[in-house]
């Protein structure tokens, strides 16, 4: 017989489950006889739905996910369960199959106890009975009122095969991360192979130094109610859990699953900081966990060195590897990170998720020193404690969306959107541009400041720069090439690409040929750029790969879509589209303007006098042209579809830009002040939505 299955280890195990807890010494070991101890692995499946009754459960350690599938087959009412919750009760009393699938999510433990005996045991302990209508009765109102008693969890283990990458003050400042951006329980659990002398840890640093020795975890790892004892609160807001473990983990492998699961139950985010060394404990917990953060440099010996841990971990999961649950993040010990992503990515044929920019000295202004450690980080605005907080914000699925709309002119509003939303530390996570939308979004998100952004912008004040971009063309595609703005736009990005964006960057462009919407995140930001400002019959399109590809605001002018299709929840739109009220009170201001200038006499001004009438004559001629009236006809149709898009955003600014017409770039200030303004209103329903204080 396994030592698992001895009735000793089975009757100690009972007298835990809260099901079981109020049992008499008799009545426990009752239960003990007819129980059974069963183990299975992460991602097998341990009743399928249709099933039909054959055991009372309880799960022991471990986590199990629960799922039905819809008509499509995709898996639907995804809930969890953990240590100490029972299942399976409902078809054994009412002889109906299994509703749901029972997968294991980590390595488990499960006690069973056939059909027919916990029938026997129901008739000789009717105080069970009691228990178990009660605790029925308890989730059926649940149900009723959509409740979830059980809340999902995650387990993110951080890891680095390098000494020196600053892993674990990665894990302690995202644990934190993940406590303030989603106000749910987190414990940062740090794992040491060999227990360092707290006396010789250097103050003040960015590592977390201790303040005390960890508990052996070879002394709590068997022991569910040690291992809590073992957790402190902390001031930082997480709990905190300081192990140690001596040697090679192979002796420990077995039971870290059930040590890590433990937590899972009591908290949503379980952050894990693993020691450097690759052993089998090491390996185990990383196979167990929902999330790893393998942390690396971009030189080669390094990459090569994660891309060993990436192939291990392919070999222990087999069908349960998924490449999107292993992030790669590359960690800069200089201003600037030679190798570009697109480089690391081919050599160790792994897709590079983010980079933790380099911390400055002067940016550690925040002192964290309390009962469990001390250490320096970083204040809120700096660079590392952006991408930090944003990788939060994505695995608790609260990121910040940005959607810029396209508008001709109209988009250089988003400056002064942009202005005040950085002014106000709103976190933005990802950016989706359309048309203009695009081009301020790109410039943004490739790192320039407002104020450069604004620079560009006041180039097209002097209405002679202008022609500059204008490169005619034989008007067959289009009454302008292209080549020019292109030009323009690489002065400002260069060779930059989407992978590089500070910020995750995507834009809307459109084939014309199959009338698809086309979403761009790879490759040049000039030529993603490029083609979703190709307004149709003015700007030439781009014709690649079988593809006529236009604006991308024709179809999409307001792309909200595109982030509510990716999961992103909360998301903020920007309208800079006129509508119809709005053209017709621009059209008002302007006559109005016409009418005061005419009535001028000659004698008073003679030059404006003879300037205006000249000006109206060749604007009775040229006006409208060809490029106004397809300007015109095409945001008018786009308004219509961006008001339908509005829909989807919880936040929506639509600046007032009355009287200011598509081409007039040159109105920079006026158009950067409506922006802010329509911001600056917005604000409360902003904060509201990311849940930052007045």
């Amino acid at each position: 017989m396994s030592i698992l299955n001895t009735f000793i280890n089975r009757f100690n195990i009972v007298k835990q489950i809260p099901i079981f807890r109020n049992l008499n010494w008799f009545d426990l070991q009752k239960v003990a006889r007819k129980s059974e101890l069963v183990e299975i692995k992460k991602g097998e499946i341990l009743r399928r739905a249709g099933d039909p009754p054959d055991y009372f459960y309880c799960l022991i350690s471990g986590r199990l996910r629960t799922y039905t599938y819809d008509k499509k087959g995709n898996k639907d009412n995804v809930d969890f369960i953990h240590r100490g919750v029972h299942f399976g009760i409902i078809s054994l009393l009412t002889g109906e199959n299994h509703t749901l699938t029972y997968e294991a999510v980590n390595d488990s433990i499960i006690l069973r106890i056939d059909k027919d005996d916990f029938h026997q045991i129901l008739k000789t302990i009717p105080a069970l009975s009691i228990d178990l209508n009660q605790s029925l009765s308890k989730r059926v109102r649940s149900a009723i009122n959509g409740v979830k008693t059980i809340f999902e969890s995650t387990i993110i283990s951080v890891y680095s095969p390098l000494k020196g990458t600053g892993s674990s003050s990665y894990s302690v400042n995202l644990a934190m991360s993940l406590q303030l951006e989603t106000n749910k329980k987190v414990v940062y659990v740090n794992l040491e192979s060999e227990p360092e002398d707290i006396e010789r840890i250097p103050k003040n640093e960015v590592t977390p130094r201790w303040k005390k020795a960890p508990r052996d975890l070879t002394e709590i790892i068997k022991d569910h109610d040690r291992i809590y004892q073992s957790i402190s609160k902390d001031a930082t807001g997480i709990d905190v859990l300081n192990v140690s473990f001596h040697g090679n983990g192979k002796l420990l492998k077995d039971e870290i699953s059930h040590f890590v699961s433990a937590l899972v139950g009591e908290y949503h985010y379980v952050v894990v900081d693993l020691p450097n060394q690759m052993d089998e404990l090491v390996e185990e917990t990383l196979t167990q966990s929902d999330i790893v953060h393998l942390i690396t440099s971009d030189r080669k010996d390094d990459l090569k060195s994660v891309r060993n841990v990436i192939d291990r971990l392919e070999v222990a999961l087999k069908e349960n590897f998924n490449e999107e649950r292993i992030k790669v993040i590359i960690r800069a010990f200089h201003p600037q990170i030679y190798l570009s992503f697109e480089e690391i990515n081919k050599f160790i044929d792994f897709y590079v998720y983010t980079s933790l920019p380099l911390i400055q000295r002067d940016e550690l202004t925040q002192e964290i020193n309390t009962e469990n450690f001390a250490f320096l980080t970083c204040h809120d605005q700096a660079q590392y404690a952006k991408t930090v907080r944003r990788t939060a914000r994505e695995i608790g699925g609260v990121l910040v969306g940005l959607v810029l709309g396209g508008g001709a002119a109209l988009g250089v509003a988003h400056v002064g959107v942009i202005r005040v939303l950085e002014e106000e530390g709103i976190p933005v996570d990802v950016v989706v541009g359309s048309s203009m939308g695009a081009l301020v979004g790109g410039f943004w998100t490739s790192g320039m400041t407002v104020d450069e952004l604004e620079g560009a912008a006041r180039e097209f004040e002097n209405k002679l720069f202008m022609l500059k971009l204008f490169d005619p063309v034989i008007p067959v595609k289009g009454l302008v090439g292209g080549r020019a703005i292109k030009a323009w736009l690489r002065k400002y990005l260069g060779n930059k690409t989407f992978y590089s964006a500070k910020i995750p960057f995507k834009v809307v462009a459109y084939d014309i040929l199959r009338r698809q919407e086309i979403v761009i995140d790879g490759g040049s930001l000039v030529d993603g750029i490029r083609q979703s400002i190709a307004i149709p019959g003015v700007i030439e399109p781009i014709c690649t790969n079988n593809q006529e590809i236009i604006d991308g605001g024709v179809l999409n002018p307001l792309p909200t879509n595109v982030l509510a299709s990716r999961g992103i929840k909360k998301i903020i739109a920007v309208n800079v589209l006129q509508s119809p009220e709005d053209v017709t009170a621009g059209v008002d201001i302007i006559e109005s303007k016409i009418r005061a200038k005419e009535s001028v006499p000659f004698v008073k001004k003679p030059i404006s006098y003879v300037t205006f009438r000249i000006g109206r004559f060749f604007h009775r001629i040229l006006s409208p042209n060809i490029s106004d009236i397809i300007v015109r006809t095409l945001q008018a149709c786009e308004y219509v579809i961006a008001e339908q898009s509005a829909q989807q955003a919880d936040v929506l600014i639509h600046p007032d830009l009355v009287g200011i017409n598509w081409f007039e770039l040159y109105k920079v200030d006026d158009l950067i002040k409506a922006g802010e303004d329509a911001t600056r209103a917005q604000l409360p329903e902003i904060r509201k939505l990311v849940e930052m204080p007045e």
